[in-house]
């Protein structure tokens, strides 16, 4: 199994372990999300300045922060699942720009 397949087999699983409580009795595990997180980061990372990007995972990734977003409103602290929304979307984006967080660093001007 390579690594990208790793990352992805933990993004699904990590997603799954956020989402179901979430939704189903609006419980936040944040320790589902940090390495959901942590998960994205890695694969922005591994893909980074990748041609070939795999869709499948990328569209978990998508799905989850789009569920997050959706689910923020009921939950039992909006701001914090908006918060986490926002932190996938950022890597989501980043992957597709070819780029990974260590790429941005505050203060540090961005030269492609």
């Amino acid at each position: 199994m390579s690594e990208i397949d790793q990352v992805a087999h933990e993004i699904e699983r990590s997603t799954f372990e956020l989402i179901v409580p979430l939704q189903t009795t609006k419980e936040i595990k944040q320790d589902a999300f940090v390495a959901l997180d942590k998960a994205a980061r890695d694969l922005a990372r591994l893909l980074k300045g990748s041609e070939l990007i795999p869709r499948k995972i990328l569209a978990n990734l998508d799905m989850a922060a789009g569920i997050l977003e959706a689910e923020a409103p009921y939950s039992r602290d909006q701001a914090l699942v908006l918060e986490m929304s926002r932190k996938l979307r950022l890597s989501f984006g980043l992957i597709l720009g070819g780029e990974c967080q260590e790429d941005r660093q505050p203060g540090a001007p961005r030269v492609r």
